[in-house]
């Protein structure tokens, strides 16, 4: 081989790894995360989310760990038993999502035995959860469950529940005691992209619309309000203060501003090492989880500017990550879950 080609395929190398340098670089701020404690659990944690007292976590073929956020106690769920005595316990042999309405206490857990269900959990004894009531229809092939409490409801229902399934996006409305079907199954399905994360705020129903990035539905009517694309596959996503913040697989974080709807803005990104695949916010805070990459911890009180204040490499591969006020957890595929205390 010539030396000329030789100088070639050396400049390349080069290139390539100042490339990849690039995603790594940022200043980190060693004393901003202390590590509390690291919960080791069965199975591979999903997905997690909090009340003031308890994480919880869906394990897959672990079934379902609620942790005490005091004592960062495990108690594990393998099986549940019904409010109803007469019903027979349910195992769980594949608990993929979940979202917690902790003013309600209920749970809504995506387990996947033999048929797709949402179970509908009671979380008022925190030690004893049973199930309330099984859900299904529209069930299958769920990537992202989002619920919250209604802000002054004006109707006997209480809760709201948008969950995302193939290319469809599905809301319902819950009364807290028996779920009806209330909402909108048969206004936003079939879509033209899949969908891999939702959110909702008073008005709008968001979507992590995989190729097709950013997607945003009024929730009066269901209609398109628009579609923004990002660069890498849209998975998961967060909307406070007039920002979408998309975890976006090889595109890192993505961040949009969507005060304006009209016209929606991609202010910044943040191209992680590993396959970006959830995040969340506090407090001007993101915590972003990437796979291989570990987890990621920024400032963006400036949006436009996300300043990296800490990369976690030792929780391996990263599957989730949730903020408790001050505390950030985050589900590791092989060692549990870590519980940092944010020190700034």
């Amino acid at each position: 081989m010539s030396r000329k080609y030789l100088w070639y395929i050396l400049m390349l190398a080069l290139i390539l790894v100042a490339g990849c340098a690039e995603k790594n670089t940022s200043y980190q701020d060693a004393d901003a995360l202390t590590l509390l404690t690291v919960v080791p659990v069965v199975g591979d944690p999903q997905q997690l989310d909090c009340d003031d007292a308890n994480m919880y976590v869906s394990l897959d073929q672990g079934g379902l760990v609620s942790i005490n956020l005091q004592s960062y106690t495990p108690l594990w769920y393998s099986e549940m038993s019904f409010t109803d005595p007469e019903a027979d316990p349910k195992p769980f042999y594949q608990s993929r999502k979940l979202a917690l309405v902790p003013e309600h206490n209920r749970l809504f857990l995506n387990e996947i035995t033999a048929t797709d269900m949402i179970w509908i959990i009671d979380t008022t004894d925190p030690d004893s959860l049973k199930i309330f009531e099984g859900v299904t229809g529209g069930t299958s092939n769920i990537q992202d469950i989002t619920a919250r409490s209604i802000p002054n409801p004006t109707t006997e229902n209480v809760m709201e529940v948008v969950y995302c399934s193939g290319n469809n996006i599905i809301y319902k409305l819950y009364d807290g005691e028996l779920w009806l079907g209330d909402g909108s199954a048969d206004k936003m399905l079939n879509l033209p992209t899949r969908v891999s994360g939702v959110e909702l705020d008073d008005n709008y129903i968001y979507g992590a619309a995989e190729q097709r990035g950013l997607v945003i539905y009024n929730k009066t009517g269901y209609s398109l309000v628009c579609n923004i694309p990002l660069y890498g596959v849209a998975q998961k996503l967060v909307v406070r203060d007039g920002y979408a913040y998309v975890a976006c697989r090889q595109g890192g974080l993505q961040i949009v501003d969507v005060r304006n709807l009209q016209n929606p803005v991609k202010v910044a990104q943040y191209l992680s090492s590993g396959h970006a695949n959830e995040v969340d916010y506090h407090n001007g805070i993101v915590a972003l989880s990437s796979g291989g990459g570990g987890a990621y911890v920024f400032d963006v009180r400036n949006p436009a500017k996300p300043i990296l204040i800490k990369r976690i490499t030792e929780v391996g591969y990263c599957k989730a990550v949730k903020f408790i006020g001050d505390v950030l957890a985050v589900a590791s595929r092989d060692d549990g879950i870590f519980f940092y205390k944010m020190n700034k």
